[in-house]
């Protein structure tokens, strides 16, 4: 976990990092604040910035605003590359073809950072495993806030149609991740 002194001296740690396509479909279904809720500040370099926010801002895409805010709000802290994670982005680039720089980036920091890196991109994704460095999608992390007891069953179960249903996920994959999140659920009702 990255700690590290923000605004009031207050410590905040780091347990994620965020790729740029997770960051747009989240903002886009309105999910920000459960994944905040779930992970508290997370972390975004400064190429997921750029490409959500700044390009963003210049198409006029409405998701640039709302991820603009999280950022200000403090969900959201921005982390520089070392010169060692910038090595480690180009020798990435050149052993991935199709990797884009801004994921390569992402993955680098996470590396160096020792955080889970939550990320979209297949290829993304075949480079973490390849690298140990932990993922997870979009599509599980309210499984995540239930079992930490962040989410609620139902706000859980809300998030996991809405994803699903954003990112096309097979409806059985859906269904297994809402049956899992009701057998826990189900489960700590038994224990009282």
């Amino acid at each position: 976990m990255l700690h590290f002194v923000a605004k009031g001296d207050t410590e905040v740690s780091l347990r994620l990092i965020i790729d740029s396509s997770s960051l747009i479909v989240l903002a886009r279904l309105d999910a920000l604040s459960a994944l905040h809720e779930v992970y508290g500040v997370i972390g975004l370099t400064a190429s997921v910035y750029e490409e959500v926010v700044l390009q963003g801002q210049k198409k006029g895409v409405p998701d640039a605003a709302v991820v603009e805010k999280a950022v200000n709000d403090h969900w959201f802290r921005e982390l520089s590359l070392t010169a060692v994670e910038k090595r480690f982005v180009t020798a990435l680039r050149e052993r991935t073809s199709g990797i884009s720089r801004t994921d390569a980036e992402t993955l680098a920091c996470a590396y160096g950072h020792k955080l889970t890196v939550l990320i979209e991109d297949r290829r993304a994704r075949a480079v973490a495993r390849a690298e140990g460095i932990p993922y997870i999608t979009i599509q599980v992390f309210p499984l995540y806030g239930v079992l930490d007891r962040k989410l609620s069953p139902a706000q859980c179960d809300d998030l996991l149609v809405r994803i699903g249903r954003a990112m096309q996920t097979d409806l059985a994959v859906v269904e297994a991740l809402r049956a899992a999140a009701k057998e826990i659920d189900r489960g700590r009702r038994k224990d009282l």
